[in-house]
């Protein structure tokens, strides 16, 4: 039986590529995104409300997924990197107490908390890109990330364009990096 990615390891290591780009990000507020309704403010607040979402799931709170798209706000008080950790590492914390198998309710259905967590994780990993190519940063993300990216969106992309999260598509060649191919499935273009 193959083992199955450790959601601790990865939720730390996407928040760690995530945060300097998010905050790097947040100093261009006004521009526009690959998110065509979002300018970077909304991404970022989106991103932030994506991850209390999950911990709202996986923990002692109610989860409200109309939050995720309650973005036209401004920054948080504390500050986008503040409250990108703080809410990162109540997550974390969580991740921490959780038996992986477990099953959690979640709007979307009940599944094991260990399956969940790894929509989230996604999320970061394609908004990461999305505000990294919006604001001018490096684009290129950690191949092992962008694979496993990859791998949950193929689970995920048709439900997520059904529901107007993701544009039709991107053709890319087969021999394309996971990146690519993760980007694509998720209606951006590389």
């Amino acid at each position: 039986m193959a083992q199955r990615p450790n959601p601790i390891e990865i939720y730390e290591a996407v928040r760690a590529q995530l945060r300097p780009i998010l905050t790097a990000g947040a100093a261009q507020p006004n521009s526009s995104t690959t998110c065509s309704e979002w300018n970077v403010q909304a991404l970022v607040n989106h991103a932030i409300s994506v991850q209390q979402f999950a911990q709202d799931v996986l923990g002692p709170g109610t989860p409200d997924p109309t939050k995720m798209g309650d973005v036209n706000h401004a920054f948080p008080s504390e500050g986008v990197e503040a409250a990108l950790v703080s809410i990162t590492d109540q997550v974390l914390a969580t991740l921490k107490t959780m038996d992986f198998e477990a099953v959690v309710g979640t709007p979307f259905g009940d599944m094991p908390g260990g399956q969940f967590i790894m929509v989230p994780i996604t999320d970061m990993i394609v908004h990461t890109w999305d505000i990294a190519k919006s604001t001018g940063q490096n684009t290129t993300l950690d191949a092992g990330l962008c694979e496993l990216g990859y791998n949950v969106l193929t689970n995920v992309a048709a439900g997520g364009r059904e529901n107007g999260a993701f544009g039709p598509e991107i053709t890319v060649p087969g021999d394309a990096s996971f990146q690519d191919k993760m980007l694509a499935l998720s209606g951006r273009q590389p």
